[in-house]
C-alpha cells in the first residue's frame, strides 16, 4: 500500500487543521454484525516477521498479534501474503518473502508453512482471514533490484523482465500485458485451492502515479480504445477491470464462499455532482484517474464483494473532510459491503488527530450510515502503540461489545441446522457453563457450522436482533461457553444459534436461564360454597405466599372446580413455575361447602274404611280409594319434584296424593334438590288391586229408577251385558 510513502505528505497537510473544527458524532451502539479489520503488513516487515527471528519466534509473534487483535474487539484479520510478487508462503509460482527468511527464495530454517499456520492461529480465535496480495507491485523501489538477498533470480523482475513497468521508483507488473493478467490469477487461484482463506484481498497498488510508459504494451492490444489521451486513460481502467473481473469469477467458480475485496484509495473522483464522485477538493489524488481504477464500477457490477477505501482525513478536515467522503461511498455501495480503511497510524498529538475519540467518533459515523458495514484499521502497531490511549478506548468502550460479521446474501444465505439440548449450569464464582448438542454439519460448505452466537437477556422471547442481547461468539465450532459476567443475584435467559463460515445464523436453540432454584410453595386454606351445583378457585386462592429468587412466572392448581360429590376437605395441589422454568408444588385444603339431599318418602292411606292392606295398596271397590305421598330430606331443606307426573295431584312440593283409576304397581320418584342445588333421589311404589269383580266378571252400571241410588255397579258375566247396561270404568258411584 502507499500507506507509509503518504504519511509524511498527509501530516503535512492536516497540520494547519485544527480538531476544534470538527463535529463529534455520539458513538451510539454498536451494531450486531460488523466488521473490525487489522491490516497485518509484511512488507519491509512493518507489522512482522523479522527475518532475523527464528521460525519459533515468529510463530510466537503472530500469536501475540492475533491474540492482541482478538482482545481489543476485532474479528477479521488481513495479513500481507504477497507484498512485492513474492510469498510467505510456499509457491511454485514466486520466491520464498525476503522480509520472512532474510533471503528471496530460501525456504525458512524450520519446515513450516506461515500463511497455513496463519488461517489455523486466525481460526482459533474466532476470526475471519483474509490473505491481503499486491496484485501488480513487484520492486517496491528500483534501486534495491540488484540486491540478491531481496530479489532472487527467479523474481519475476529478473525472469520476466519484459512483464515490467517502471513508474518512478517503482516496477510493477504491466496491467496491460495478457500474460501478467494470467500469472496474477495463477498465484490467486493456487491460494485459493491450496488455502483455506475466507477471503482474497487487493490493496490499491494497481497503476502507479507518475508517467506511464506502456506505448508496447497498447500497440499489442489497443482492444478498440483510441490512442488519445482519454482512450488510453480508458484502456488502462480496462486492463485493470479485466483483472478484477476475472479474479471474481475464479474465485465463484471453484470456491463460491470466499469473499473478494479491494482497498483503494479514499477518494474516487471529485465532483460536486454525486453521481460522478464526491465532493472533495479537485487537487486530491483520485484513484479513477490517477491509478486508473474504477472502483465504483467493479462494485456496481458485482465483480467484488466489498470495497474498503482508505479515507486517511480526519472529520471536518478542508478539502478531504471524512465526513463527507464516507456518505458518499455509502451511497455507493450498490448492495454490496462497504467497510472503511482508518488511518490509526495518523492517531498522535498533531493537528487533526490529537482527539483521542477522532478513530470512536469516524466508527460511530460508520454505524450510522445503513450501507457502512464495518472499517479495517491500517495497522497493527498502532493498535499495539496506543498513541492517545485511542486502542484502549476501542477495546474498552467501542469494540467492548462483540459483533457478528456481516451476512453477504448475495454468495448464499443457507443455514447451518439449529443446536439442541441447550443446558446452564453453575461454575465458580456465579459464572454460568452452557452446553449443547452441536449442529449436524450438511454436505453443502453453507451448511457446515463455523462457531456459535450466545444470547443473553432478562426476557425469555428475547429479541435477537438486538445487539444488547448477542452475549459472546465462540471461537470455533465448540458446544460450550461460560458465562463469567453474571454476578451474583443476576439472572438472565440464555440461546444459541449456529454460524456458518459467512456468519448466515441458524434457528435458535432451546431457551435456559440460570435459575437453579426451584420456587418454595405455600398454601392457604380456601372454603367455597356450592352455587348451582358448582364451585371453582384459582390459583392465587390457595397461595399462601408463594415466593422465588428470581421471581414466579405461573400459578397453577391440580383442580379448580368442585362438584357436590366434592362436598368436604378436599387435597389440591399448588404448583408454581419460576421465571427460570423451575417448578415446585405443595398441597392444601379446599373445603367445598353445601349438602347432598338424603330424600325419602312415605306412603299414607287416605280417607276410606279400613282394608286391612298395607299403607301403599289400594282396594278398587272399597276402602280408601287414594294414598298421600310425603317426601322429606333427612340431611336439610330441600325442594322436591315429582315423576311422573300422571295421576297425581301436584308435581312439585313435599306432598302429592295419588288416586288410581286402574289396577297396576306404580312407581314414583321424588328428585330433591338442596339450596345450592344438589339432587338426590327417592323412590316409592303403589300397587292398586280391583276389588269390584272377579276375574270372569266385567264391571257395569245398571239403572235402579231409585231416587237415591239411580245407578249401582254390578259385576256380570261379559255374555251377559244387557244393551242397556253400560261398561264401567272407573272406581266410585255410576252416574250419568
Amino acid at each position: 500500500m502507499k500507506k507509509l510513502l503518504l504519511a509524511a505528505a498527509a501530516a503535512m497537510l492536516v497540520a494547519s487543521y485544527s480538531y476544534a473544527d470538527a463535529q463529534t458524532v455520539s458513538q451510539g451502539v454498536a451494531p450486531k454484525r460488523e466488521l473490525r479489520g487489522v491490516w497485518i503488513s509484511t512488507h519491509i516487515s512493518l507489522d512482522w516477521p523479522s527475518r532475523t527471528d527464528t521460525p519459533a519466534v515468529q510463530q510466537s509473534k503472530l500469536k501475540a498479534i492475533l491474540d492482541h487483535n482478538k482482545a481489543t474487539g476485532m474479528n477479521a484479520a488481513f495479513l500481507q501474503v504477497r507484498s512485492q510478487s513474492d510469498a510467505i508462503y510456499p509457491s511454485s509460482y514466486e520466491p520464498w518473502s525476503y522480509y520472512l527468511t532474510g533471503q528471496q527464495g530460501a525456504a525458512p530454517s524450520t519446515n513450516w508453512d506461515p500463511l497455513q499456520f496463519a488461517i489455523d492461529e486466525a481460526r482459533k480465535r474466532g476470526m475471519e482471514f483474509h490473505a491481503w496480495i499486491n496484485p501488480y507491485r513487484a520492486v517496491a523501489t528500483a534501486a534495491n533490484q540488484n540486491n540478491t538477498f531481496m530479489y532472487a533470480p527467479e523474481h519475476v523482475s529478473r525472469a520476466h523482465p519484459e512483464w515490467m513497468l517502471t513508474v518512478g521508483t517503482v516496477k510493477i507488473l504491466n496491467p496491460g500485458l495478457p500474460a501478467v493478467r494470467d500469472h496474477v490469477v495463477n498465484v490467486i487461484m493456487d491460494i485459493v485451492n491450496r488455502y483455506d482463506v475466507d477471503g482474497i484481498h487487493f490493496d490499491d497498488y494497481f497503476y502507479p502515479s507518475g508517467t506511464i510508459l506502456d506505448d508496447e504494451a497498447y500497440n499489442a492490444d489497443p482492444r478498440g480504445f483510441p490512442n488519445t489521451t482519454a482512450g488510453r486513460a480508458d484502456w488502462r481502467r480496462d486492463n485493470i477491470n479485466l483483472l478484477i473481473a476475472r479474479v471474481n469469477d475464479s474465485i465463484r467458480q471453484v470456491k463460491p464462499w470466499v469473499k473478494f475485496g479491494v482497498s483503494p484509495s479514499g477518494i474516487y473522483r471529485s465532483s460536486t455532482d454525486p453521481a460522478v464522485g464526491s465532493p472533495t477538493s479537485s487537487g486530491a489524488s483520485q484513484h479513477y484517474s490517477s491509478m486508473f481504477a474504477d472502483t465504483r464500477k467493479w462494485i456496481q457490477q458485482g465483480w467484488v464483494d466489498y470495497l474498503a477505501p482508505q479515507v486517511y482525513w480526519y472529520m471536518g478536515q478542508t478539502g478531504s473532510d471524512y465526513k463527507l467522503l464516507v456518505p458518499w461511498w455509502n451511497n455507493n455501495a450498490f448492495e454490496r459491503h462497504m467497510y472503511i480503511g482508518l488511518a490509526d497510524y495518523k492517531m498522535r498529538d498533531t493537528a487533526g488527530w490529537s482527539n483521542p475519540d477522532e478513530i470512536n467518533n469516524q466508527i460511530a459515523l460508520n454505524r450510522s450510515l445503513a450501507n457502512i458495514s464495518g472499517q479495517i484499521h491500517f495497522r497493527h502497531q498502532f493498535l499495539q502503540n496506543d498513541p492517545l490511549g485511542y486502542r484502549t478506548s476501542l477495546k474498552n468502550s467501542t469494540y467492548a461489545r462483540p459483533a457478528l460479521l456481516p451476512v453477504m446474501a448475495w454468495k448464499g444465505t443457507q443455514a447451518p441446522s439449529a443446536p439442541a439440548g441447550l443446558a446452564a449450569s453453575a461454575g465458580d464464582n456465579n459464572a454460568v457453563n452452557l452446553s449443547w448438542a452441536p449442529a449436524p454439519d450438511g454436505a453443502d460448505e453453507f451448511e457446515k457450522t463455523r462457531k456459535y452466537a450466545i444470547y443473553r437477556s432478562e426476557q425469555r422471547e428475547m429479541d435477537l436482533d438486538n445487539p444488547a442481547n448477542l452475549l459472546g461468539v465462540t471461537d470455533t465450532a465448540t458446544s460450550s461457553f461460560a458465562d463469567t459476567n453474571a454476578g451474583a443475584g443476576q439472572y438472565y435467559y440464555y440461546t444459541v444459534t449456529a454460524l456458518n463460515r459467512l456468519s448466515v445464523e441458524s434457528a435458535r436453540a432451546n431457551t435456559v436461564s440460570n435459575d437453579f432454584e426451584a420456587p418454595t410453595v405455600r398454601t392457604r386454606e380456601v372454603s367455597v360454597t356450592l352455587a348451582n351445583g358448582a364451585a371453582s378457585i384459582t390459583p392465587a386462592d390457595l397461595d399462601g405466599g408463594t415466593s422465588d429468587n428470581w421471581g414466579v412466572e405461573s400459578l397453577s392448581a391440580s383442580r379448580t372446580s368442585f362438584a357436590c360429590s366434592d362436598i368436604g376437605a378436599q387435597k389440591v395441589v399448588l404448583s408454581a413455575v419460576d421465571k427460570g422454568g423451575n417448578s415446585a408444588s405443595a398441597e392444601g385444603i379446599v373445603t367445598v361447602l353445601g349438602h347432598v339431599p338424603q330424600p325419602s318418602i312415605s306412603v299414607s292411606t287416605g280417607a276410606g274404611d279400613p282394608t286391612g292392606l298395607p299403607a301403599n295398596t289400594i282396594a278398587l271397590g272399597y276402602g280408601a280409594q287414594s294414598v298421600q305421598l310425603t317426601a322429606s330430606d333427612a340431611a336439610g331443606s330441600s325442594s322436591f319434584t315429582w315423576s311422573p307426573a300422571g295421576g297425581l295431584s301436584t308435581s312439585s312440593g313435599p306432598v302429592t296424593t295419588f288416586a288410581p283409576t286402574a289396577a297396576g304397581s306404580f312407581s314414583f320418584t321424588a328428585q330433591a334438590a338442596s339450596p345450592e342445588s344438589c339432587f338426590a333421589q327417592a323412590s316409592a311404589t303403589v300397587n292398586v288391586i280391583d276389588a269390584r269383580c272377579g276375574n270372569d266378571k266385567v264391571l257395569v252400571c245398571h239403572k235402579t229408577g231409585s231416587k237415591s241410588n239411580p245407578s249401582t255397579q254390578v259385576c256380570v258375566s261379559p255374555n251377559a251385558v244387557p244393551a242397556h247396561l253400560k261398561k264401567g270404568s272407573v272406581l266410585g258411584a255410576c252416574s250419568g
